[in-house]
């Protein structure tokens, strides 16, 4: 699992806008939806919050680019999924389902993502 004091300063500063304040980051996990382009995956008190960095066109400019943003509330299932890839590569994916909607997780670390999954559920459950 990653720390949020180490993740890039863009990916901070857009994390504390969309918290709370009383909101706190319980676990900050990295996963890979592109070659080199993480997702920065927040789970807090209240949320699940998934950043990650995109660029526009051929600028050397970036931003952080929100992907989902789902509240403990508006969550309706989550499922931890290990495909043979998965199982080589000792990592996971984590199916979040919402009304009408289901995001995907996916490359994460079995770990973090088993962490991730056990913390989700004992909230849903509350």
């Amino acid at each position: 699992m990653a720390e949020f004091t180490n993740m890039p300063p863009r990916i901070q500063k857009t994390v504390r806008a969309q918290i709370g304040e009383d909101e706190g980051v319980c676990l900050c996990i990295l996963g890979r939806s592109d070659l080199l382009r993480p997702d920065f995956v927040f789970i807090t008190t209240r949320r699940v919050l998934v950043l990650d960095e995109r660029y526009i066109g051929s600028l050397g400019v970036s931003y952080a680019n929100i992907r989902c943003n789902l509240l403990f509330t508006e969550i309706r299932d989550v499922k931890l999924v290990r495909q043979f890839k998965h199982r080589l590569l000792s990592q996971a994916r984590l199916e979040i389902s919402v009304l009408r909607n289901v995001h995907w997780l996916d490359n994460i670390n079995f770990r973090s993502a088993r962490c991730a999954y056990i913390y989700i559920t004992d909230q849903i459950a509350k």
